[in-house]
């Protein structure tokens, strides 16, 4: 009996070994595993940030700098752009930044274009590097976006402004471009003051339904469907900037699918 004891107890000190390494083993794998993911990047394209399966929304900014800013229209755009930066903007969401020029041809294409790879909120620092995610939405979507503050306000007045030609270039080179299937918006920043040789709001606002019978007006047609559109309105020019101007940009977008859901003075 002492010996069946003694194999016994030999037996079940085997098996607390082999448990302990077992357990050893199990947890040296989950913190390996842990340590890798932690040190691997999120699967987002190396240029653009996006996800690897693609944007989950669009917002696009269109700034209007065929006139200087004020001091003040400086100050209040420098806080609106860094409050759509970085509070406006949801993680996997992509950003299109397009500049108003006087010759529409120059800036066809975005300023920057960028996702927002989130700061790693929600995260856990047990399954993801915080500050390594930290960094890189500061250095590589913060801080570039912003920089282009300069390059978005003008120096001089420009003789053109040729706010119709922009909104059908954004379409092109940035809604259908991309066709992301999740939220579309537009953010304008302009006196909302259309200014060509072929129509100039300068002379005359006219109702939407007039204008869509003229030549330059069938030319005009845009295709907005299903993005919604804020308009900052830069108020250079109040006695132009009427409900009539409004009116004719709400039934502009309305023609284009789309819809105007906030109207803001920009302070200055």
């Amino acid at each position: 009996m002492a010996r069946l004891g003694r194999r016994a107890r030999q037996r079940r000190i085997k098996e607390i070994v082999l448990g302990t390494l077992a357990f050893s083993t199990v947890a040296a794998i989950i913190v390996g595993v842990v340590l890798f993911i932690k040190s691997q990047p999120d699967a987002l394209n190396k240029q653009t940030l996006c996800p690897a399966l693609g944007p989950s929304g669009h917002y696009v900014l269109l700034v209007d700098k065929t006139d200087p800013l004020n001091f003040t229209q400086q100050k209040a755009f420098a806080v609106t752009l860094r409050d759509l930066v970085e509070r406006k903007i949801p993680e996997g969401y992509l950003l299109s930044v397009f500049v108003l020029g006087e010759n529409f041809k120059e800036t066809a294409e975005p300023l920057v274009e960028l996702c927002n790879p989130g700061a790693g909120e929600g995260k856990s620092e047990y399954t993801a590097n915080l500050v390594k995610l930290r960094r890189q939405y500061e250095e590589r979507f913060v801080g570039p976006l912003l920089t282009q503050a300069e390059a978005l306000i003008a120096t001089e007045s420009a003789n053109a402004s040729p706010i119709i030609e922009m909104l059908q270039l954004v379409s092109i080179n940035a809604f259908r471009k991309h066709d992301v299937s999740g939220v579309r918006r537009l953010i304008v920043m302009s006196d909302m003051l259309h200014n060509t040789p072929q129509f100039s709001m300068y002379k005359e606002i006219p109702d939407f339904s007039s204008f869509t019978t003229t030549d330059y007006g069938r030319k005009a047609q845009l295709e907005l469907r299903q993005v919604d559109v804020e308009l900052h309105y830069l108020m250079n020019r109040p006695q132009l900037q009427t409900r009539r101007n409004l009116k004719f940009w709400e039934d502009y977008f309305d023609n284009a699918g789309a819809r105007i859901v906030a109207v803001r003075p920009l302070e200055g």
